[in-house]
């Protein structure tokens, strides 16, 4: 397999038309968090775990208290390269069309290249949405697909997963009269406090589990009154009550899925409810590495690519033979990492 730079699209062109493809907003994960490019393919971070001590009075000439050390503990996470390609597309039908023919049209062809750059592309970001699904999901990236399995764990705390256990507590339909969202939520935000010194703010979920807590009773009881009669709260009067109970709001619904080997696959399970800092920022990012693609292109006297550039996706066209194909090429070396997860708080509601 080798890299054709004689294709209608330089590789350069390609990988450039690949990192400016936009990130869908309907990607609403990839699309929040933001990135970071890295020169290596491992994250070193260490988490430190920060008590909220006090210092001691004393007498006059009295005894120094001694503190402790905060307790730190070292982490890598290896980044793992995820790639896609169209073999025999649109690209090659006009080839084969135009030797035909005895023409060519070189401005097709490109064209053709770079339709199927971005729907691989597109195909690279679903699977990093699908990603920070699982991560958000229980605070580790399990992979097991193509010939690779394994799973990178970021620790989060483990009374920050908790589960609604008592059945006409859980949040759904048929739980409306006993299930407590408001008191679950206070809960669940002062552990979070408990953890981090501060609350979280805001929660994502299901349009399922969201509209349970609008119509549930315990909701409307402390907008309306609880002979109000309504059966019903807006989820602008449910933000607002929210707030006013310093508990987080709840953001836009996490409903979206993909079609993976042919079944259609939700980003997160729709029983979860996740709580999140304010500023994403401050629970992790996308991770970009250097891919096996993008050292081709570096190490390449035919391609202006950079190793400072290197980070990120990239797009080629290869050939492979006999018998010869060729085939566009979209590599990356990309994962979720949650840098603090301390900031992440699960749980299971229904």
């Amino acid at each position: 397999m080798v890299i054709f730079f004689d294709a209608p699209v330089e590789p350069d062109d390609l990988t450039t038309f690949t990192r400016e493809v936009p990130v869908p907003q309907e990607l609403q994960l990839l699309a929040a968090f933001g990135r970071q490019d890295l020169e290596t393919n491992t994250v070193d971070f260490a988490e430190i775990v920060r008590t909220n001590r006090t210092a001691r009075f004393r007498s006059f000439d009295g005894r120094l208290h001694v503190s402790e050390r905060d307790v730190g503990s070292e982490k890598r996470v290896n980044l793992l390269p995820l790639s896609t390609s169209l073999s025999m597309g649109e690209y090659e039908r006009l080839q084969l069309e135009f030797a035909r023919l005895g023409g060519s049209n070189q401005q097709a062809l490109a064209r053709a290249i770079y339709n199927e750059g971005e729907q691989l592309t597109r195909e690279v970001q679903n699977r990093l949405e699908m990603a920070w699904g699982d991560v958000l999901s229980d605070g580790k990236l399990t992979i097991n697909e193509n010939g690779y399995a394994g799973e990178a764990d970021f620790g989060v705390p483990a009374n920050h997963k908790v589960t609604i256990a008592t059945e006409n507590r859980k949040w759904n339909s048929a739980n409306l009269a006993t299930m407590l969202p408001l008191t679950d939520l206070q809960t669940w935000s002062d552990a979070y406090y408990a953890t981090n010194g501060s609350r979280p703010a805001v929660a994502r979920t299901s349009l399922t589990r969201l509209r349970a807590v609008q119509r549930s009773a315990e909701v409307i009881a402390a907008v309306h009154g609880a002979t109000s009669g309504k059966t019903r709260v807006p989820i602008t009067e449910l933000n607002d009550l929210l707030r006013d109970e310093d508990l987080p709001v709840f953001g836009p619904p996490l409903d979206g899925s993909f079609d993976v080997d042919g079944v259609t696959s939700r980003v997160m399970a729709d029983d979860l409810v996740v709580l999140l800092p304010e500023n994403l920022a401050d629970l992790g990012y996308t991770a970009w590495g250097v891919s096996a693609t993008a050292l081709e292109l570096v190490n390449s006297d035919r391609s202006d690519l950079s190793f400072e550039e290197a980070p990120g996706i990239v797009g080629v066209i290869e050939k492979i033979g006999p018998p010869y194909r060729q085939f566009t090429y979209v590599d990356a070396v990309a994962m979720p990492i949650l840098s603090n997860a301390r900031r992440l708080f699960i749980a299971d509601v229904a």
